[in-house]
């Protein structure tokens, strides 16, 4: 079966229909496991009863309004959060994040809202800003290898197109768009099977966000399983196969693609769908 071609280009992303020639009815096609699935999610004040399931592929976006919880939702998958109640499924099996450090080793990757205070480090380079999730992955007997971290960081700044006279430099040395596309560079680095965005483009220009936006279909093209938290309804037509959205803390509505619109997904947001 053949990927759904996406383009950023328009309103909406274009699509092709993926099947081919249909089997015979005898046969049963059986779903495949999702990659990631929750099961009431629940986090005191924050969320209630959160249960959603991706396929390896997809790109599911969630919206809503400002403090309605989403931010604290993935915190909480990655294991930035601490306590929660209901139950998290990675391929299947139970998975729970007590920290970062164990999602990110069992593939998960996570892209943070504000990214000045918390997806950049100021005081580093752009290069360390860049490979600072994979140090391991650099070392042998604890040494890092810096001819091999600095050869796939030229190659990330190469493939992500990053604006950079040196990767020696601080990173703050960048324009906003340019430090994002840094911390996109430190997961492709990593690897991950799931990635998370929390706001992708917030703060940069429009030329950065299509960048980014193809950077996205790109990971979902490759086979990763994608997340994208915002507030721009067309961010989520461009790249999204669904949109959830969220109403103080809960799942209010979800959308297939050809469904979203800003109208509707407003409504749903701010709970006005009850007084049409």
């Amino acid at each position: 079966m053949r990927r759904r071609e996406r383009s950023v280009s328009g309103g909406s992303a274009s699509r092709q229909t993926p099947w081919g020639a249909r089997r015979s009815s005898s046969f049963s096609i059986r779903e495949p496991i999702p990659r990631l699935r929750t099961e009431g999610l629940t986090r005191e004040r924050e969320f209630n009863d959160i249960s959603f399931s991706l396929k390896k592929g997809e790109i599911l976006g969630f919206t809503g309004l400002l403090g309605d919880g989403r931010s604290e939702l993935f915190q909480t998958i990655f294991g930035a959060s601490g306590d929660y109640k209901g139950s998290i499924y990675m391929d299947g099996s139970l998975f729970k994040p007590r920290t970062t450090g164990a999602a990110c080793a069992a593939g998960m990757g996570y892209v943070p809202r504000n990214r000045k205070e918390n997806g950049i480090i100021k005081d580093m380079t752009v290069m360390e800003n860049g490979s600072i999730v994979t140090y391991d992955k650099f070392s042998r007997f604890g040494v890092i290898d810096h001819k091999v971290m600095r050869a796939n960081m030229d190659k990330n700044v190469s493939e992500l197109s990053v604006k950079v006279e040196n990767v020696d430099d601080l990173i703050t040395s960048l324009s906003g768009g340019n430090q994002q596309k840094v911390v996109l560079a430190k997961w492709l680095s990593a690897e991950p099977r799931i990635l998370i965005f929390d706001n992708p483009t917030q703060g940069v220009d429009v030329g950065a966000k299509e960048e980014i936006y193809r950077l996205i279909l790109g990971f979902a093209n490759e086979g990763k399983t994608v997340i994208i938290n915002t507030l721009e309804i067309p961010e989520i037509q461009k790249v999204a196969d669904r949109c959830v959205v969220f109403y103080e803390g809960s799942i209010i509505r979800t959308f297939k693609h050809e469904e979203v619109n800003e109208h509707d997904v407003m409504l749903y947001s701010t709970n006005a769908i009850e007084t049409i």
